[in-house]
Formats: C-alpha cells, structure tokens, sequence
C-alpha cells in the first residue's frame, strides 16, 4: 500500500501524473479511455442550455450554450416555437437587456455598455470607462437605462444626452443594488450593502514563484434599503426594526406605486419577517412573522403580490411542508392553498387570470412537475406529463407559455415551453406536444445532448424506500450491473451527496452528473452503487431537512447505515466489501462512517469539511442554522467533528482536497493529516494545487476519480 503522509510527497505524484496514466492504462488500455471520457473536452454529455429569458414583447428567447461541449458558453437567441435559433456572433457581449418595448437592446462588452438593435447588427457605444458598469435595468416606460459604476447608481435618459446619477454609496466600503424603478418611473428602490467588521480570510498559491495570496471577507454584511427619486430630491431609508446584519429576501413593489413589500431573515436564521413600508416616508410595519427553533431556510420562500393588489401570496414551511398561502397586504386573513406531504419550489402568477402555476413534487417526491391552481375553484391541474423533472421556470409576461428546464435519468437537460391555457390562448406559436399531452401541449425547444452519449446503454438507477430506526421513510437509490444477477454477492460503493441544501435522489439530470456516468462505470466494473437521501436534504418536508440539528452526522449517518442494512436483505451484496466516498458534506460523512463505524471497509474524502468551527468563521449562514455558534454549543461542534473521532481510523483512507479551496478550506484537510499522523494512521492522499472546492481542470478531475476507483478496487474487489 503507498502511503502519502506528507504534501510534498503528494505534490510531487500529481505533477508525474500523465507518466502514471500511462503506466495503469497499460494493463486495461480501454478502461481509462473511458474513464477520461467522462471528464475530458468535448463533453461526453455536452453542456446543458441555461439562463433562458423571454423578450418583453414574448416572441423570442435568448439562452446560453456552448455547442462545441468546451465549456465556453456563448448566447443564443431564438424564436419562442424554438425556431431561427443561432449563436450570436459577437464573443465579447456581458448583461443583454432588452427595452420594454422589446425594440432594442442594452448589452456590456468589457464593461462598457453599448445599445445595439434586436438583430445584435450594429452598436452604439454609451461609456467608455475604466471603472466598467453593470447591473443593466430599464425603466418601465423604456426612457431610462439604470446602471452601477464607480460605487453609484446612475442612469441614461434615451433620447438625450448625458448621465443622472441616482444614488452613491454612503459607507466607505458599500455596494449598491438596483432592485426596481416604481410604476410610474419617478424612484426607484436599491439596496446598500457593506462587509464592514467581518473577518478576513485568506487563500495562499503555491504554484507561482512566490506564494501569493487571496483575501476576501464573509458573514453576513449590514444591508440597508433606499428610495430615492430619479430627478431630484433625497435617498429615503427603509426603517426597519432590529439588527443590521439579516439576509434580504423577497422585495416587490405593490402593483399601485405605494408600498414595497420587505422579507427578511435573521442572522441566526431562525425568524422570517415581512414588512410593508410606505415609498413616501419609508416607514414600515411588521405585517407578518414566523418562527423556527431549528432553522428557517430561506432558499424555499416567495412572497408575491396579486396582480390587483389586494392579497400577497407567499409559501411557508409553518405547516411542515412548503405551501402556498394567501394573505391580506396587511397579514390578515392568512389561508393555506395548497396542503399535503409534498412542497412548492417556484411559483409565479397569471397576470389577467386568477391563477397560480407552480413546481412541485406532488406526485412522487423523486420527480418535480408543474401545476396550474384556479384560485376561483381551488381545483389544481398538472400541466406536464413526461416522467422527470421540470425545473427554473419562467412565465412569459402575457402568461401564455412558461420556459422551463426538463431532465431524467439517462436525459440531460434540454429547454421545453409550456402552454399554459390551449383551450383559451389562440397561440401563433407552432406547438408539437407530446404524445398524451392534450389540455398543455409542452414543446422541447434544444437538442444539445451528443450522439456519442445517446449511444450509450446508461445505467438507469432504482429508487427504492426504506425505513430507519426512528420510522423515517428514507429514499434511496441502487445502480445494478445490467447483466445483474440476484444469486451474486457484489461489492458495493456508497455516494454521499453533498449538502447546502439539496436532492439528489431524484429522477433527473444532476449537479452530480459525473459521478452519474462515474457510478455507470462502476457497474460495468461489477459493482452496485448505493445512495441515500439522508437526513438534511431536500424535497422531503421540513422536519426531515431539521434532524440534523445540533448533531450533524447523527441521523443523517444514521440513514447511511440503516440503508446498509436494507441492502443487505436484498441477499446480493457483501456486507463485507462496502466502500463509502463522496465530497464536501459527503466527504465529512465518508470520514464519520469511517471512524464511528465498522460497516465500511474503506473510504475516499474529497474536499470534505472535518471541523464544523473552521467552516462556521467563513459560512456562518449554513453553520449557525444547523449547529449554533460555537461559543454558545460546544458540545454539539464537538460530536459533529471528524477530528474527534480520527483515532479510531482502522480501515483504509484515501484524501483529496484542492489547495485553494475557499469553501471547505484545505485547512480542513491538514488539520485532520495532522491528527491521523499523530495517531499513527495509515492513510493515502492526494492535493490539487490549483483546484477550489469544485475542480476546473478535466486532468485534475480525471486523477481524482481513477485514484477514487483505483481505491476500490484494490480494497473491495476479491
């Protein structure tokens, strides 16, 4: 067995590395090939369209994608029946923003902003500065085009020349957000937000000729909302009660000009609140609050005015689930829409009808489709039909289509719109549902999955459920070999997703696409693949998100081993030949399966977080939640850290960890190197010199998961 205690020594491996590839493809010269293919330029899978957006006046789509599978995305613009659809020929264009009246467009290029027509054919320079402008936004009427540069809001009156400066920063080290101009144009609203007296951290290279370094602050900032006219006359702050530092949510002008609406979250992210403030005075009265001895996660919650602006809709977890709920402007008369044991993702409002359309998975928590509510008769109408999952929608501002994103298992993700009323909406648009779809005819509008990935027999994984010991239902997934047989015992490979906050045992296309065709290869090698939706992930209410609290690794690996033991009366695995990897979270929940139990006989840690205390200085967002502060719950860091527990390592180990990693520092992986040395472990590692916490090189992905499969082969296979 090689044994790396020290960085150098592993430094010195990676740098060798294309003469190791060499010397392991020599016994399988296919195996690594594909291998490589996973991760190497062009994508196997291609790259997915993203960013879709709607022409104000409806008719066309602008979106993102890289069509040669390089990673170099560029804008596309098509009609929106997904036709005329073509690369924009320009490489240098930032922010595209189109006038309200969808008869021109604003746009960046290297910072300064240039006004071109609809067919991107000619530009008209407006800036040409050193400081650069962003945060392009039109005035309702199309008379003004707001920007931020050199720490001010500013604004081009169209027609004329010259600039308004709008509102500057006010704090030494402030940043201005424009968030909306008010109906008639006359102010606009924006947020003011400062990083003063939060800590410093650093990120040294080692790469260079010297070592140099990144600093850069985090926590949670004070933030501050303004008003302010766009001709003349002073900034107006928002007077909201309590703390400075909170994180900002939802903020929507009411639909007549007089009121905004103000969501905001506590630092400890245990209150949510909602205030209505006047635009005039800016004086603001708490009209709705809600409160959680867990955590509050905010990522779930929209809050919405009706169009005629006499109820807000927002959603709440208050009722266990995340639910559709309506209220007066005032945060009377409170009444929930939707009920049961699934939960809303997105919603958006019909602009004319009384009607609702929102994600959710209401049907089966592994897939997330979209409905249509009738406010009038509360009667709720699924509006797709594909198995899979539907995901970031936009309604078109008519409400006569929605664009969304569609993915499954083995079907990586592609553009669809949606009708969203055929039997009223005499739509131009040349719509081919699919087959069954007879009330929401739902149209693929890209095809940018690869012939080569087509081609392929992909594994296409089991959802199963099992309970834990406390009665949980747990969801889980199992990849068999497909030339499968049930009197075998196979080894098993176990995959830790990660966690800020998301689901992965799902019928889609998933941000952990590469351990997708990874965990596809390690069947064909004969393993079965596991993974389980522990305890803290998404999609499945809100007590199963909050049991980790004050414990992380608790019920979450306890999840872990129950699905073991599931497996386990399957009859077809060795119990005795488990491997467990995954990374971040998955990679702090491989090391705990490895010193708390013995149900693993070995396991890989990518880029995982070790001590929660060092995560909590630079994420309190997500530490504080889940564990407090450290000062305050000692204990509860205490059982949560690998680091306590690293003495009792008995199975092999194999580290890996990226040397600039600003989310889990590398920090982590050298505190927990020192501790394994200082107990006399034995362990194997690897560090990337120049990887953050998601890798950006093919080659430094490709050495992590040959070593990663290489690991277990050794250690798993008879």
């Amino acid at each position: 067995m090689i044994v790396l205690t020290h960085i150098l020594v592993a430094t010195l491996v990676l740098t060798c590395c294309g003469e190791v590839f060499s010397q392991r493809g020599s016994s399988q010269p296919d195996t690594p090939l594909f291998l490589q293919r996973i991760f190497n330029k062009p994508y196997i899978a291609g790259t997915r369209p993203t960013n879709p957006r709607i022409s104000p006046d409806n008719n066309n789509i602008l979106f993102r994608w890289d069509s040669t599978a390089h990673n170099k995305y560029r804008y596309w613009l098509m009609n929106a029946n997904g036709a005329n659809q073509h690369m924009l020929p320009d490489t240098l264009l930032g922010e595209i923003e189109w006038s309200p009246d969808a008869k021109m467009i604003a746009c960046t290029k290297k910072g300064d902003i240039y006004l071109t027509d609809i067919n991107f054919s000619s530009f008209e320079r407006l800036t040409k500065t050193e400081e650069g402008e962003n945060g392009l936004q039109w005035s309702h009427n199309g008379k003004l085009l707001a920007f931020s540069s050199d720490k001010s809001l500013k604004a081009f009156p169209i027609g004329t020349s010259g600039i308004i400066e709008l509102a500057r920063v006010s704090e030494k080290d402030g940043s201005l957000n424009l968030l909306d101009f008010t109906p008639n144009d006359k102010k606009i609203i924006f947020t003011e937000s400062t990083n003063d007296g939060l800590p410093e951290f650093i990120v040294p290279r080692f790469t260079g000729k010297d070592v140099t370094t990144r600093s850069f602050k985090s926590g949670v900032g004070k933030t501050k909302i303004g008003i302010t006219p766009v001709d003349t006359g002073k900034t107006v702050w928002i007077k909201l009660p309590g703390e400075e530092r909170f994180f900002l949510g939802d903020v929507a002008i009411s639909p007549d000009g007089m009121s905004v609406l103000i969501e905001r979250f506590s630092a400890n992210r245990k209150k949510r609140e909602l205030f209505l403030a006047d635009i005039d005075s800016g004086k603001a009265k708490l009209i709705y609050e809600e409160n959680d001895k867990t955590w509050i996660e905010g990522g779930l919650y929209t809050t919405r005015w009706m169009p005629d602006g006499k109820h807000l809709i927002t959603t709440s977890e208050k009722d266990s689930w995340n639910h559709l709920y309506i209220m007066d402007p005032n945060g009377k008369n409170i009444s929930r829409l939707t009920d049961s044991k699934w939960e809303i993702r997105w919603f958006d409002i019909h602009p004319i009808k009384e009607r609702i359309f929102f994600l959710a998975n209401k049907e089966e928590h592994a897939q997330w489709q979209i409905y249509d509510l009738d406010l009038k008769t509360n009667r709720i109408e699924k509006m797709t039909a594909q198995t899979g999952t539907y995901e970031n929608p936009t309604l078109s501002k008519d409400g006569r289509f929605i664009i969304c994103a569609y993915s499954n298992f083995a079907s990586p993700t592609e553009l669809m719109i949606i009708e969203t009323n055929q039997r009223e909406v005499n739509s131009p648009i040349g719509y081919t549902p699919y087959a069954g779809i007879s009330e929401y005819p739902v149209t693929k509008l890209t095809r940018s999955v690869p012939d080569e990935f087509k081609n392929i027999n992909w594994t296409i994984p089991e959802i199963v459920q099992f309970k834990s010991k406390d009665g949980t239902s747990i969801p889980a997934m199992i990849y068999k070999p497909q030339d499968f047989d049930a009197t075998k015992k196979y080894p098993v490979v176990v995959f830790v997703h990660g966690a800020g906050y998301l689901q992965n045992v799902f019928r889609g296309w998933s941000y952990y696409y590469r351990e997708y065709m990874f965990h596809h290869r390690l069947t064909e090698r004969g393993y079965v693949v596991f993974e389980v939706e522990y305890r803290g992930s998404a999609g499945l209410g809100r007590k199963f998100r909050s049991d980790v609290y004050m414990h992380l690794g608790g019920k979450d690996l306890q999840d872990e081993l129950d699905g073991l033991e599931y497996l386990k009366q399957l009859g077809y695995i060795d119990a005795d030949r488990v491997g467990i990897y995954g990374g971040s979270y998955g990679g702090f929940m491989a090391l705990m399966g490895l010193f708390l139990t013995d149900k693993y006989a070995c396991g890989a840690a990518l880029r995982a977080v070790t001590s929660w205390e060092n995560y909590y200085r630079h994420n309190p967002w997500y530490t504080e939640a889940r564990l407090g502060k450290p000062e305050d719950n000692a204990e509860a860091y205490k059982i949560s850290s690998p680091l306590t527990y690293a003495d009792s390592l008995k199975n092999p180990l194999l580290i890996l960890h990226g040397m600039v990693d600003d989310n889990v520092f590398f920090q982590d992986a050298v505190q927990l190197i020192g501790k394994l040395q200082k107990a006399g472990k034995q362990f194997e590692l690897m560090v990337y010199p120049d990887e953050a916490h998601s890798f950006s090189e093919p080659e430094s992905w490709y050495d992590e998961y040959l070593r990663i499969e290489e690991f277990f082969d050794k250690h798993l296979k008879k």
